[in-house]
């Protein structure tokens, strides 16, 4: 359980956040900067480190109760705690997880990627990144980004190197960015016959969306103007999310990188045999699916992880734990959905980059000089991400949501090193969070403008929907049927509109046609 402060521990807490800041950053008024912010989660206390020194960051809310015992594999449970004190100047840990031994390039070269922190079965915990200074008037709060992690629903979290945001929100002093550690794999999507809600990862999604919608204007931020975002199973959430609360989306927009729910990554199991394998291996085994549950619930994590673990290292292919068709939080047919309407209005950006697959493909025996292959790496590209947002903008246009495409194609060495890495898939996020620079030498001039463009086009979103991106430039997909690709190397422009014919060429009729007949791309090489 959770351990909170001592009046000694404030102190401690408060000296630390003196010492941090640097000399140089005067104020007339340290009333000003508001490191105390009340909750309904408890007061939260944060602090200001010498790196970023214009941002308040608060690193380690509970925002639901602990999923333990009894609640785990159940939805999350509203806290209420308003008398507690939290010292949030650490990230909370992530949910368990287990991490994949394949080699590829996140794995292997750009591990800045990839989810490097401590992980806890009490993890339902968000960081927030704000301002130096919270607005004084109502009419003055900020737009707000939730940011939901990638990680195909099987790993992540929010301790990712390139996904910090501070030097964003450094930057423009304009907007703040929330990110949260939610339940996966097996914890966040169990497919038991014992339960109605079969996906408490992505109802872990919605809790967080509704805290935030109760307490960020305490930290200055504008409820009604909170911007969902994710990349890659963290985008297929987001526009999960969006069927699944047509009605009160909360989110005053989406914006998915990388995903959509053509992902197809959902998993439909009559008989839940993979929930059902692991309670066997661990001596839960019954006819009975509640008592199977249950007992399951009184297992050690750590010996469920070894289980799924050791299935997967005896050579078998992974036990999928992943979004559970169960009719109230995913659906089954997403076409029937798009023709019921059953979605929000809000306007939405949906991405991809143009090398995609070269992520998934098999890793090459010598990647220094030696590509992956291509056939394959294309494969995944055009049958997970390009194709599903065609789309997905094609069904959008036909209900007249406001929707803006995108395809990023930057090619920088301090992100992908190796020759045929290029625009692989999560290489834009280092510079939409700012984080670019910090490994692998200096950013180039026109990495920084890059930089800036997209974070000025997200901000604009977030600030005023669709009419903020299409003041600088961005027209919707309704709108000449364009994709604005984002860092052309050959011409080094950061933003330009082309016609989405000149992208899509891949997407025939057959790939088309296996993709809504719910092909998984990822099941098998393409």
């Amino acid at each position: 359980m959770r351990v909170f402060t001592s009046i000694a521990a404030l102190a401690v807490a408060f000296c630390s956040t003196a010492l941090a800041a640097p000399s140089r950053h005067t104020r007339s008024n340290p009333q000003e900067i508001d490191l105390e912010v009340q909750t309904s989660s408890g007061k939260i206390i944060g602090l200001i480190n010498g790196t970023t020194p214009n941002v308040r960051q608060f690193l380690n809310i509970p925002y639901a109760q602990p999923p333990l015992n009894n609640l785990r594999f159940h939805p999350p449970q509203a806290l209420s705690q308003p008398r507690e004190t939290i010292v949030s100047t650490t990230l909370g840990p992530a949910c368990p997880q287990i991490h994949g031994t394949s080699a590829s390039i996140d794995n292997t070269v750009v591990t800045q990627l990839n989810f490097n922190g401590p992980t806890a079965e009490d993890c339902l915990n968000l960081a927030i990144w704000a301002p130096l200074h919270t607005p004084n008037k109502k009419t003055e709060l900020l737009p707000v980004f939730i940011y939901l992690f990638g990680g195909g629903y099987t790993t992540g979290g929010i301790d990712v190197l390139y996904q910090i945001p501070a030097q964003w929100v450094e930057r423009t002093q304009a907007h703040i960015v929330i990110s949260l550690n939610t339940r996966v794999n097996i914890f966040g999507y169990p497919g038991s016959g014992a339960l109605e809600f079969q996906n408490p990862g992505l109802l872990d999604q919605r809790m967080a969306l509704e805290w935030a919608q109760e307490n960020i204007a305490a930290f200055g931020g504008d409820p009604d103007r909170i911007v969902l975002w994710g990349q890659s199973s963290g985008a297929g959430s987001v526009d999960l999310l969006n069927f699944a609360y047509p009605d009160d989306p909360i989110a005053s927009g989406f914006i998915s990188d990388s995903g959509s729910v053509f992902l197809n990554n959902q998993k439909s199991d009559a008989t839940f045999s993979n929930f059902s394998y692991v309670a066997e291996q661990v001596n839960c085994s019954s006819a009975n699916y509640t008592v199977e549950l249950e007992c399951m619930q009184s297992v050690d994590y750590e010996t469920i992880e070894a289980v799924i673990l050791d299935y997967e290292e005896a050579g078998n292919n992974p036990l999928k734990f992943v979004p559970f068709v169960d009719d109230i939080s995913i659906f089954g047919n997403y076409t029937l959905r798009y023709e019921l309407g059953a979605l929000s209005d809000r306007p939405a950006i949906f991405g991809t980059n143009l090398r995609e697959g070269y992520e998934a493909a098999p890793w090459p025996s010598d990647p220094e000089t030696t590509a992956a292959n291509a056939t394959v790496a294309n494969g995944y590209t055009d049958y997970a991400f390009l194709c599903p947002a065609m789309l997905t903008t094609g069904y959008r246009e036909t209900l007249n949501l406001p929707t803006f495409r995108y395809q990023y194609r930057g090619n920088f060495s301090n992100i992908s090193p190796y020759f045929w890495f290029g625009a692989f898939h999560g290489s834009e996020l280092p510079l939409l969070f700012g984080t670019y620079g910090d490994y692998r030498g200096p950013p180039t001039a026109f990495e920084n403008e890059v930089s800036y463009t997209m974070q000025d086009f997200w901000l604009a979103f977030a600030r005023d929907g669709a009419k903020g991106v299409e003041a600088l430039g961005w027209k919707s997909s309704a709108d000449g049927d364009g994709v604005n690709i984002l860092a052309e190397m050959k011409t080094r422009k950061a933003s330009t509109m082309i016609p989405a014919k000149e992208v899509d060429t891949p997407c025939t009729q057959a790939v088309i046609d296996t993709i809504l007949g719910g092909a998984n791309p990822f099941a098998v090489v393409v």
